[in-house]
């Protein structure tokens, strides 16, 4: 429809006559949109409106809203910086904490060691799918290092589970060792030797790789346990030795 024949039906209606034509073509008329540009480039990347905030700066003085204490209040724990306002797990306001009140037994062997447990049938095993050597001396590394342990802590005890079907002839150190399994291996024509190591030699046994220099491995210093690697009965490397003092392995 166009303009002149709207305004004259508007005029045959009886409506004002002082309606232009000009306002009316502008009230029906509606106008194209501006043409916006879809490119996304660096000079039109931002966030959308609203998805950040600026951190809230307490502390700044009274003139930010939030000086003096901070929204803090007065005193007090809360008031306090550190730990995020709260106490250490079992504080009790200052008085004597319940663990401390309530009676210990027992105690913690100072001298204790954890030995990593290896029993035979799972050496055997290793032996015959071919993960460990059994031509040449096995040491602790080698038992580390393909994964027949995972672990070495104190050093590796051997027990005798599964010494029936032990038949491999090898000649291997560790740190103990119980009588069956030195009866086992001995009867299959191996060796076992019983050697120390303290943390330091462990170290350096199983990552050689760590040290510039290769320390001296240290020699047992209490009694028992020159005892222990000086008996026979235990196959202890320092069977026969007398001079003990600054001895190498």
């Amino acid at each position: 429809m166009s303009v002149l024949r709207l305004a004259s039906r508007l005029s045959g209606l009886g409506l004002s006559a002082r309606t232009s034509t000009t306002s009316i073509a502008a009230r029906y008329t509606t106008a194209a949109p501006a043409a916006t540009s879809s490119k996304v480039d660096l000079s039109n990347l931002n966030d959308n409106p609203g998805s950040k905030s600026q951190r809230l700066r307490v502390g700044r003085g009274q003139g930010s809203g939030k000086g003096h204490t901070a929204a803090r209040g007065h005193k007090g724990q809360k008031a306090r910086s550190g730990n995020g306002g709260q106490p250490k797990p079992g504080f009790e306001g200052g008085q004597t904490r319940l663990i401390d009140r309530l009676p210990k037994r027992g105690f913690k062997n100072p001298e204790h060691k954890d030995f990593q447990p290896l029993n035979l049938d799972r050496l055997q095993f290793w032996i015959e799918s071919g993960r460990i050597d059994a031509t040449q001396t096995i040491t602790m590394k080698h038992l580390l290092d393909s994964r027949c342990i995972h672990n070495i802590e104190d050093g590796v005890k051997l027990l005798g589970d599964g010494k029936a079907d032990f038949k491999a002839p090898i000649n291997i150190e560790v740190s103990r060792a119980s009588k069956s399994a030195i009866k086992a291996i001995e009867a299959c024509g191996g060796t076992i030797t019983s050697v120390y190591y303290n943390e330091l030699g462990l170290r350096a046994l199983t990552k050689p790789e760590k040290f510039e220099e290769l320390p001296r491995f240290a020699r047992p210093m209490k009694k028992k346990d020159i005892a222990f690697y000086s008996s026979e009965a235990n196959r202890g490397y320092l069977v026969g030795k007398t001079e003990v003092v600054g001895m190498d392995h």
